[in-house]
């Protein structure tokens, strides 16, 4: 009786504990699909910026799983605070912008497994009277939770 009492801890414990890893997981760029698979958003960006500094902005989604990820949506949200001077992306991935908006929309149709799909920003900081810059990335997936997976980062004033 007090063996099955143990074993029935020891799963209720694993099972929170795997709970709570994947809601971690989801809040950190990372989320798995209803297939199993891996899909992840890294914002690689300067930590600060000296006012009218220039540097790149890359945005990296990727397929960590065994399938192909199809119809993937990325929208990229960039503050006033950088001017964007140049945008490129990989082969296959088609933008949207609207002139005056802050927000790009990418689609890529088929990241396959092991895959990266880029996207680049050069950017120009003009702070004003702010003293950071808040970057926010949103993937947007049949698949995902929630169907969609957020990242966020933030570039600050130095000084």
């Amino acid at each position: 009786m007090k063996r099955n009492y143990i074993v029935t801890i020891a799963a209720a414990a694993l099972l929170a504990v795997s709970l709570f890893a994947l809601n971690a997981c989801k809040t950190m760029g990372m989320a798995a699909t209803s297939r199993g698979q891996l899909f992840k958003i890294n914002i690689n960006a300067p930590k600060d910026l000296p006012e009218a500094g220039e540097d790149n902005i890359d945005i990296v989604v990727s397929n960590r799983g065994v399938n192909n990820i199809k119809d993937v949506l990325v929208d990229v949200e960039l503050p006033p605070q950088l001017i964007i001077l140049d945008q490129t992306a990989d082969r296959g991935i088609n933008l949207v912008h609207d002139p005056g908006s802050n927000v790009y929309h990418f689609a890529a149709g088929n990241i396959q497994p092991g895959e990266d799909s880029h996207m680049r920003f050069k950017v120009r900081t003009t702070f004003g009277p702010a003293t950071e810059a808040g970057i926010s990335v949103t993937a947007w997936q049949s698949e995902l939770p929630n169907d969609k997976l957020f990242r966020k980062t933030v570039i600050g004033l130095r000084r």
